[in-house]
């Protein structure tokens, strides 16, 4: 046999077999491999993405059901506190009407009365929020700050002289503490239910503009965390004595 006829006839270390008799009766199989391999490969991704979206979609749910029983927990602390606070502003508002002539006044007696009811109803209230940050961490800071904003100027007043000025304050602070709890039931009540029935409910609009409203929108947020920690006698309080602390354990060094 000729030369270049023995080498066309030869593929390498196969001896009379031509490379397209190879590649025709191994390329069916080899193909079939390959494409098996991407086959199960992409089965493989597809599976793992189902499972991740199920597990997502566990965690969403989850989510969705613990938000609907925190706002059933926090909504019956809230309508509790609320109906104590509302006795303690219908008291004041009687008294502050009871006598057309002249304006009235509260005495000591009656302020540690009204001061005992007022601030278990709002301690209940910061208690719960505060040990539930996680869920909403700058919404439920924020009215934390403003429950404790209207304590701190409770008890400020324990010892003002003006009596009247006392009553007053009384109806101020009820009227706060009752707005913010509402603000804050309505930002609980989208977040349990918002995606739910693919509706929220309006946040309240004062006519004075100088009311703060709480929402659960991020600019306003932020704006209401620097004013109830930078502009409020509780906030200016709190600044104050953690500048005092740091002075103090910083000379010790």
């Amino acid at each position: 046999m000729p030369v270049t006829e023995t080498m066309v006839k030869s593929c390498l270390f196969i001896s009379d077999v031509s490379c397209y008799d190879v590649v025709k009766d191994f390329s069916g199989p080899l193909v079939t491999i390959i494409v098996a391999i991407f086959a199960v490969r992409y089965a493989f991704k597809q599976i793992s993405k189902q499972h991740e979206n199920t597990l997502n979609a566990q965690r969403e749910e989850s989510k969705r059901n613990t938000r609907i029983e925190l706002f059933k927990d926090i909504s019956t602390i809230l309508d509790q506190s609320t109906s104590i606070i509302l006795d303690v502003s219908t008291y004041c508002m009687v008294k502050k009407y009871s006598n057309i002539k002249m304006k009235s006044e509260t005495n000591h007696e009656e302020y540690l009365k009204l001061n005992k009811k007022f601030s278990a109803a709002l301690l209940v209230i910061i208690s719960k929020v505060e040990s539930h940050e996680i869920v909403n961490l700058m919404l439920f800071r924020v009215f934390r700050f403003a429950i404790q904003s209207i304590l701190h100027d409770l008890r400020k007043i324990q010892f003002e002289n003006n009596r009247t000025h006392v009553l007053e304050k009384f109806l101020e602070l009820t009227d706060n503490a009752q707005m913010y709890c509402g603000d804050f039931q309505v930002c609980m009540q989208n977040m349990a239910y918002g995606e739910v029935f693919d509706s929220e409910v309006p946040h309240r609009i004062p006519a004075d503009k100088r009311y703060k409203v709480i929402t659960n929108e991020e600019e306003n947020l932020e704006e209401l965390h620097e004013y109830f920690l930078k502009e409020t006698n509780w906030g200016k309080s709190c600044l104050k004595y953690e500048k005092e602390a740091e002075e103090k354990f910083s000379s010790q060094q």
